[in-house]
């Protein structure tokens, strides 16, 4: 049997039971992203999967979403803290309206400028 019809069996076999595993995890959407990743590390790794496959898959979709919690979980640290030195620091926070309307005033100027121009201008910056 080749990797390709062993890995088809046994994406076959186990997939809804690792889609329901994930999905209890981290919900329908994450958890549909989490078995996908899951049969890439079985495809990858097709010939050090034992037999019954179902508790390595498992296992695989379980550290998955903890590197995923790990990650979100870092993000989340430094979102709070730069929103904390931006409390503390009383800096302004930029206005959203102004940066559009520069945006748009530097967009109208380089539609202004020759295509020679406009690209070496979009070059260097």
């Amino acid at each position: 049997m080749t990797d390709a019809q062993r890995f088809r069996d046994l994406y076959e076999e186990c997939h809804p039971r690792v889609l329901a595993y994930a999905t209890g995890l981290v919900g329908r959407q994450v958890g549909e992203d989490i078995t996908s990743e899951t049969f890439t590390v079985a495809w990858r790794r097709m010939r050090d999967i034992p037999t019954p496959p179902l508790p390595w898959l498992l296992g695989v979709a379980r550290n998955l979403t903890r590197e995923l919690r790990r990650r979100d979980g870092r993000q989340y640290a430094l979102a709070d803290r730069e929103a904390q030195r931006l409390i503390t620091s009383g800096a302004q926070v930029e206005d959203v309206a102004a940066g559009v309307a520069e945006r748009a005033v530097a967009l109208e100027a380089l539609a202004g400028l020759s295509a020679a121009d406009r690209e070496l201008l979009t070059l260097v910056a």
